[in-house]
């Protein structure tokens, strides 16, 4: 069990030039993930478990921030995957990243599930040494009930995201993409293989899920003004019908 201190923490992210430490939290899929920037230092840790997210969340965090040599008192803020994913596994890190935050009186934000899984092919694509230059990155997470979660995004001049088709929930379908090479990431392709299909296709990503790695990378690359109260932390489902999932 982890007692956090009632005293808040210093609020090192109004003074520029002063390290940064950063925890973020996401169980919207069937992996578990957490990651700890402490300066510039970034340690993750990543698990599939379709099953006990709420067992394994905390003491991951708990274990990321030893390694980071830092403590929850060190911390300035708190990101959490806000979805859309897993109904439960949403809400479980969300209500998780919300009660540290809480203690601590610290700000939040929220990562789509979608951006983070753009990320995350965007770098792996740079990592194999591709141009990704026109790259129309597809994100699909299978919502069942015949649907997907959907958006696609393009790489800005900053190396942030751009997004050029909105989150959704969706029957299997992606508009034409205009003169974009596509690479196609995430379960809904796995589920839905023709979703993956056309020449502009260059790869294929069926089973990547999101990665706190590439969630870290987005909130460094995020204004000021994207961070919440921790009671304006809100999971995204995109979907009214929650009950049982």
């Amino acid at each position: 069990m982890v007692v956090l201190p009632d005293r808040p923490s210093a609020d090192r992210l109004q003074h520029p030039g002063v390290s940064v430490n950063i925890l973020y939290l996401d169980s919207s899929t069937e992996a578990c993930t957490a990651g700890v920037l402490a300066g510039d230092r970034v340690v993750t840790d990543f698990e599939i478990a379709p099953r006990g997210h709420a067992e394994k969340l905390l003491p991951m965090a708990e274990g990321l921030l030893e390694q980071a040599q830092i403590d929850f008192a060190d911390l300035d803020l708190i990101g959490f995957g806000r979805g859309p994913g897993s109904f439960t596994g949403v809400r479980i890190a969300t209500a998780m990243a919300q009660g540290i935050a809480i203690a601590r009186d610290l700000p939040m934000v929220g990562i789509s599930s979608l951006a983070c899984l753009a990320a995350g092919a965007f770098r792996r694509l740079e990592e194999s040494g591709e141009n990704t230059r026109d790259v129309e990155v597809r994100v699909a997470i299978d919502a069942r009930m015949g649907e997907i979660y959907r958006a696609a995004y393009r790489l800005g001049e900053l190396d942030g995201l751009i997004t050029v088709v909105e989150e959704a929930v969706t029957e299997p379908t992606f508009p034409v993409a205009q003169g974009s090479r596509v690479v196609a990431c995430g379960t809904g392709f796995g589920r839905y293989p023709a979703l993956g299909g056309g020449s502009e296709v260059i790869r294929v990503e069926p089973e990547a899920l999101p990665h706190a790695r590439d969630a870290l990378a987005l909130i460094r690359k995020l204004p000021e003004s994207e961070r919440i109260a921790a009671d304006e932390a809100v999971p995204s489902y995109l979907r009214d019908k929650v009950a049982g999932r």
